[in-house]
């Protein structure tokens, strides 16, 4: 496992060749994981690295896109969720 100070140089050491199973791999992981913050960073340290590229590739990397999009919004969905419990508990 790679240690999240660690995660903005892996991602640097990235090829190309690699982003879209590792998009993917981040993607999929995420979303069974109750490490949100961890993998959101490796989302984050991706795009900002490698964006660009995949801007102009986008259609290679739809798919890993739309797949990351979907674990964010799960973690998004669930959280909201436990905010509006306690949000009410805190008014009883």
């Amino acid at each position: 496992e790679t240690p999240y100070n660690s995660i903005p140089h892996v991602v640097k050491t990235v090829g190309q060749e690699h982003l879209d199973r590792l998009l993917q791999y981040v993607a999929k992981i995420m979303s069974d994981s109750p490490h949100l913050e961890f993998y959101t960073q490796w989302c984050l340290e991706l795009l900002q690295c490698h964006g660009t590229y995949m801007e102009k590739h986008r259609s290679v990397y739809m798919r890993a896109f739309r797949a990351m999009h979907r674990s964010i919004q799960i973690h998004h969905n669930e959280l909201r969720k436990v905010c509006d419990e306690n949000k009410y508990m805190l008014h009883v």
